[in-house]
């Protein structure tokens, strides 16, 4: 998203405060630890006149909500007992209530209809922020009931600091050897490990000290956990663009279809050592390393198993 739709965004939000006007529901689209996120935040701000608790996620009247770190699901307790239930009480400030749900596509069935009675009725003074990169995803009677704002496409999100790193694996496609890819897999893993590092020292630092330890290390592995499969999703979304990229070389197609071609002609020395038939086999193999990540199996174990099939 450029910034100069993000502050046309922007505008309708502080239009809509301004004049008393805000919706009561918003589902922001976009990442959900990126634009999205911040884009929450910044509402936030607006509302509790930038008060420091905002920042830390510590303020007795914001209910943060997120997929727990075990299963991944965002489940009916949680959203009735940190969101309903304080929304039906009188907030701590005297002044407003939000409530932000982070992947909020994560939502079981259950916690989902849970949440429905409170976007049919909402309290005075309260709002709630549904963030999520799969809108799809939830209910059409969530999704219905909140104003969209659509915050991002994927390309705004790739992390400078490591997209780099990215290109030096995807300029080195194909391996030649099994011991080539074994090592392209082994930088690829170690490039989402360096990832890890950093988001769980930058999720750290937003913990509140009010958290008890187990608290504080339940929220850290499902914030830096969240963060990870994002990038990763990143990654893989790439790495299936230049294989395509590859294709559209190999089968002639027009400059302007490709997605990276200021990469041209490393695209095309990797299109004169492949034929039709294996540059559609590799773009499969991207398509079902997905699909083995998505069932929870060991990244190293699928990136191995990738760069084998790119051979």
């Amino acid at each position: 998203m450029s910034s100069e739709q993000f502050q046309k965004a922007w505008e309708g939000i502080e239009k809509g405060w301004q004049s008393g006007q805000l919706a009561h529901a918003y589902l922001l689209q976009g990442a959900p630890h990126g634009a999205a996120l911040r884009f929450a935040e910044q509402i936030l701000n607006l509302i509790y006149d930038n008060h420091p608790q905002v920042a830390t996620r510590a303020h007795p009247d914001i209910a943060w909500i997120e997929p727990q770190s075990k299963s991944r699901q965002i489940l009916i307790d949680q959203v009735r007992e940190r969101l309903i239930q304080p929304f039906s009480q009188t907030s701590f400030s005297g002044g407003w209530k939000a409530g932000v749900i982070v992947n909020a596509d994560r939502m079981n069935v259950q916690a989902a209809n849970a949440l429905l009675k409170t976007l049919e009725e909402p309290p005075a003074k309260s709002i709630l922020l549904l963030i999520t990169n799969e809108p799809q995803s939830l209910l059409p009677t969530i999704s219905s009931r909140c104003q969209r704002i659509t915050l991002t496409s994927a390309d705004d999100e790739i992390s400078k600091h490591w997209e780099e790193p990215l290109f030096d694996i995807l300029r080195d496609l194909p391996p030649a050897s099994a011991p080539e890819a074994a090592l392209l897999a082994g930088r690829l893993t170690v490039l989402l490990n360096n990832l890890k590092k950093e988001f769980e020292a930058e999720e750290n630092e937003r913990l509140s000290e009010d958290l008890s330890a187990k608290e504080a290390k339940s929220l850290l592995d499902g914030r830096s956990s969240a963060r990870l499969i994002e990038a990763r999703a990143e990654i893989l979304r790439m790495i299936l663009q230049w294989q395509r990229d590859v294709l559209m070389l190999v089968i002639e197609q027009q400059d302007s279809l490709l997605h990276f071609p200021e990469e041209k002609d490393v695209l095309a020395q990797q299109a004169l050592t492949s034929n039709r038939a294996e540059a559609f086999q590799r773009l499969a193999a991207v398509e079902e390393a997905s699909r083995r990540l998505d069932r929870n199996l060991p990244a190293e174990l699928v990136f191995e198993a990738f760069f084998s099939q790119m051979i």
